[in-house]
């Protein structure tokens, strides 16, 4: 059509055609993920509008059910009905939710910032990075200590840096990118299934003592569920000039992962950016030690941000992947 013919058409469509056009380019999932994600970053999302800040009640609820006087037999069935009853709630819910807001476009817009949790992230990260910048270290601990599972207190300034980077490399790859992978696999659904999922196996994370029998059942299914966003992930952290180093790193510490996602994961990023990850800490005063892995170099207070930085640009590279899959595909 000649640029002419279009500047008329342009100039001869009213308002309610533009806001149709709108809403026609809107209904693609892709372009409402993209919607959400430039939500989720803009509005002031508070943590207890999110589900994680419903890890108290869910930790709660593992302690009525999860006593220490239970036979075995009790506590395993315990720990399968207890997640798989919430999310059967929960479900049922966003299905009421779909009968009472007859818009899927409204309701995802409302739901999906709550469900994509990286600003949390974030805001944890700046605020252990200050005080590692500030030289205060055993305030960067106490922080650090406040969301992590295991041991920060003895922590050295490179091992502050190490764990921060691992923390907010593996809650941005769960908590942000998961949700986008499964909201294009299963719509909604499968986006609240997994942040629910997520947030039930911090709740109940199975290295903790208490939880070592009551918590496995939700680390399968957080770690089956997590298997096809790492598949979406890998081909996506080769997209860029580290590739030949990821790739290098890949095939020689594939054998020693000592956990079937976590440890490619943290692999792929410290390979990216050159740093190394794993290796011992604490886990209830007993030293676990990993084989480390990622790259060469000491982290520093700079590194969790980068990898922070290159999930997102891998978020944003998905969700432009998908647009661009459904025009080809509905040419």
């Amino acid at each position: 059509m000649p640029v002419e013919q279009i500047i008329d058409a342009a100039k001869e469509a009213s308002i309610k055609d533009l806001f149709f056009a709108f809403v026609s380019i809107l209904e693609y999932p892709a372009v409402i993920l993209f919607t959400a994600m430039v939500v989720e970053l803009i509005l002031p999302t508070k943590k207890k509008w999110c589900l994680s800040g419903m890890a108290p009640f869910f930790s709660k609820a593992a302690a009525k059910v999860n006593r220490p006087e239970n036979a075995i037999s009790q506590t395993v069935f315990s720990g399968i009905f207890l997640p798989i009853a919430t999310v059967t709630s929960f479900v049922l819910t966003l299905e009421l939710l779909r009968f009472c807001v007859s818009s899927d476009v409204i309701l995802s817009l409302i739901l999906l910032p709550i469900l994509l949790e990286s600003k949390g992230t974030l805001y944890q990260m700046f605020s252990v990075k200050r005080e590692i910048d500030n030289k205060n270290r055993e305030s960067a601990r106490a922080v650090l200590q406040q969301f992590m599972k295991r041991d920060c207190m003895t922590l050295s300034d490179m091992g502050i840096c190490k764990a921060l980077c691992e923390y907010t490399a593996m809650r941005m790859f769960i908590n942000w990118f998961a949700i986008m992978v499964w909201y294009m696999i299963l719509d909604l659904e499968g986006a609240l299934v997994m942040q629910l999922v997520a947030v039930m196996n911090n709740s109940f994370n199975f290295k903790e003592k208490k939880n070592e029998v009551f918590g496995s059942f939700i680390y399968k299914l957080e770690q089956s569920l997590l298997f096809p966003v790492l598949i979406v992930f890998i081909p996506l952290m080769l997209c860029s000039f580290s590739a030949i180093r990821i790739l290098k790193h890949l095939k020689q510490h594939i054998t020693e992962y000592t956990s079937f996602i976590s440890s490619p994961v943290l692999d792929l990023l410290g390979s990216y950016a050159n740093i190394s990850l794993g290796g011992p800490r604490l886990y209830n005063g007993s030293k676990i030690r990993l084989t480390r892995i990622g790259g060469a170099n000491d982290p520093d207070s700079r590194s969790a941000l980068r990898l922070y930085n290159k999930i997102r640009f891998v978020g944003v590279m998905f969700v432009c992947l998908c647009v661009i899959q459904k025009i080809v595909f509905s040419l």
